[in-house]
């Protein structure tokens, strides 16, 4: 970077992705700086600049690079690749250490011979991992299907067997009495249950597409939706909200007719009434369909929102982006599946193409339609896509 760019960026602030010391620190303590930031999207550690945002300049001994390496390759584990370059500004010595984004998370700092924690960014302050984020980075490093997990206090009578008969129907073309194996085992073998400590428990998986009231378990499972009076930019006022609790083909089905009972309207044309609707329904489905497969389960104080304006219609998604996709790539059909198995029984219900082109398929609908193209948006480590009406022209 020139001293322009870092001056720019130290004027910015630390944020989840920069991190200013004054001087260099203990291992351990420079080791919490890089996990959290690897745990997170990486980002830059500035060693000479204090948190006021001031130069101070460090003073380096000849073998600060090797003391970098070794803390990522002994400290950290497992060990990170740090890079470092010696940067002038104003006159003064500044170290960037440059920390990526983690490929085998969770990173954890080892503090003491049998003391390992993980820690994450979160704002501007690098802080130890709760249970459930420690749970997420596990599943961002894919060592565990949260989708596969058992769901506490779940057992198979807790599970709809008219579903499971309709999708071995629809598998299978036979009844679960046709079946050559014993039920309870070929659920193992479909991923609806899972044999834990010799028990066969219900997978989360299992729950979302076969449990009658999957909220009852998995209350981040629900999906909310609201229609407000006005613009996104200026609304204090709305409609009855709709919480959805069904398994998730029904829900995928209540939602759209949630949405399109207040977004198509009816006009008479002649002696005839015409439906006018403001959106193209395979957008919104899809924009909904990529929620429920690639939200973060593991958030339990989160649902999926759906929030619907004057002008447009906002899909929010427990995040964040999973293994590397980006707002910005994710736009060209970049996919990373954090839920395959969920993804998988989408797919078997007819919600899934498996191609990837998702996200490009809503752009080009749109650009064909001459609707404003969709946006997609990080905020708060959420995953926010806006889709426009129609009409937004005519409210700006």
């Amino acid at each position: 970077m020139t001293e322009v760019e870092l001056l720019s960026l130290i004027a910015a602030g630390e944020s989840e992705t920069v991190e200013f010391k004054r001087e260099m620190d203990r291992a351990e303590r420079l080791a919490r700086e890089f996990v959290a930031l690897a745990n997170r999207q990486g980002g830059v550690v500035l060693i000479g600049v204090d948190d006021n945002r001031h130069v101070c300049g460090v003073t380096l001994q000849q073998d600060y690079e090797e003391c970098i390496a070794n803390v990522g390759a002994q400290t950290i584990d497992p060990p990170l690749p740090l890079t470092s370059s010696v940067e002038i500004i104003q006159g003064k010595t500044v170290l960037a250490v440059h920390v990526p984004r983690g490929t085998h998370k969770p990173h954890c700092v080892r503090e003491g011979q049998h003391r390992c924690i993980v820690y994450i960014r979160h704002g501007t302050t690098s802080r130890p991992a709760t249970r459930e984020e420690i749970g997420s980075l596990y599943q961002e490093g894919g060592i565990l299907d949260f989708d596969l997990s058992p769901v506490p206090g779940a057992t198979l009578a807790d599970l709809n067997m008219d579903l499971i008969e309709q999708y071995v129907r629809g598998k299978l073309g036979k009844g679960l009495d046709e079946l050559s194996t014993d039920l309870p085992q070929q659920l193992v073998n479909w991923r609806i249950l899972i044999e834990m400590a010799g028990e066969r428990r219900v997978t989360l998986t299992g729950m979302l597409f076969f449990g009658d009231r999957p909220g009852d378990f998995l209350p981040q499972s629900r999906l909310w939706l609201k229609r407000f009076k006005g613009l996104a930019t200026d609304v204090d006022e709305w409609h009855p909200g709709k919480e959805i609790d069904t398994p998730i083909p029904q829900a995928i089905e209540e939602a759209m007719g949630y949405i399109k009972s207040y977004t198509v309207v009816e006009e008479v044309r002649g002696l005839k009434r015409v439906q006018k609707t403001e959106y193209i329904e395979e957008v919104i489905r899809e924009a909904l369909v990529n929620a429920i497969a690639h939200r973060n389960y593991v958030r339990r104080g989160s649902r999926i929102h759906v929030s619907m304006f004057d002008d447009r219609i906002e899909v929010r998604n427990p995040g964040p982006l999973h293994n590397g996709v980006t707002v910005e790539n994710m736009r060209f059909g970049m996919q990373a599946t954090r839920n395959p198995t969920i993804v998988r029984y989408l797919g078997a219900n007819g919600y899934w193409e498996g191609d990837g082109l998702g996200v490009p398929r809503m752009i080009r609908l749109c650009q064909e339609n001459g609707i404003r193209e969709p946006d997609f948006a990080l905020i708060e480590h959420d995953v926010v896509v806006s889709i426009y009406s129609r009409r937004y022209d005519e409210f700006h």
